[in-house]
């Protein structure tokens, strides 16, 4: 398929901003127009993918951020940026335009001066895990129970919304046997003290077909989630197969 990756340019791509968030999670979730023309005149980064229309040019897919002080050592001036939202429309999963726009992300931030960014996402939504964790190379030591309170759109209605607060740290880098990042303050070898955490393979078939189920998903690895961090993991690794979706946690070293 075709289609390009850009800021936004003028109010109109806002709108369809709104329409995009409508398409993935219902018209009760959308961030208005009003918001988001906001957040990206004051330092904030509205980024969307294109693709040809009769009329020009239609939004299929968007992430949208701002600068924050962030308590992770390392980052640059002691800010980060934090990516609010990001969507694809249901029809366009998959084809790699969620990695797209998060790369480019990327290079807006760096432009900026900025070395890292953090976002949230359910950790029991595998392809998500596999985007974020498996592809970006984020990495996670914060569990934020029930972060959005209990949420009514389509895709979370029903279940805490419990997420990962997930760190990109644009300025990692390889020495050696270990991966080192944020000019040294944090490290972890690739071959160091390991533990695993395995998720449904696909959550939002299994809250359809069984709700309790779920819960029990969401509950369990929620403790053992929050059992590892606060034993000094932290997740840096996924796989995602046909059988199976694992986490590989890593315990840090400062």
């Amino acid at each position: 398929m075709s289609y390009s990756i850009r800021h936004f340019k003028d109010i109109e791509e806002h709108e369809q901003c709104e329409d995009v968030q409508a398409q993935v999670w219902g018209e009760r979730s959308v961030v208005p127009a009003h918001m988001t023309v906001t957040l990206q005149r004051h330092g904030g980064v509205a980024i969307g993918a294109f693709e040809p229309a009769p009329d020009g040019e239609r939004m299929i897919g968007f992430v949208l951020g701002f600068m924050s002080p962030t308590h992770h050592a390392g980052a640059n001036r002691g800010l980060s940026h934090h990516s609010h939202l990001a969507a694809v429309l249901p029809e366009k999963q998959g084809q790699g335009i969620g990695e797209a726009l998060k790369r480019a992300q990327g290079e807006a931030v760096i432009g900026q001066g900025l070395n890292l960014i953090t976002w949230t996402y359910d950790p029991l939504e595998a392809k998500n895990a596999r985007l974020n964790i498996g592809k970006l190379g984020c990495i996670c030591r914060t569990y934020l129970r029930n972060a959005y309170g209990d949420m009514r759109d389509t895709l979370n209605a029903g279940l805490p919304s419990d997420r990962f607060e997930v760190e990109w740290w644009l300025d990692r880098r390889q020495v050696g046997d270990e991966w080192h990042m944020a000019n040294g303050r944090l490290r972890f070898p690739i071959y160091g003290d390991r533990c695993f955490i395995e998720i449904p393979r696909n959550f939002q078939a299994l809250k359809r077909a069984d709700r309790e189920a779920a819960l029990r998903w969401r509950l369990e690895t929620r403790e053992r989630f929050e059992q590892a961090f606060a034993q000094g993991y932290a997740v840096t690794g996924f796989t995602l197969d046909g059988e199976r979706a694992v986490y590989t946690l890593t315990r840090l070293t400062e």
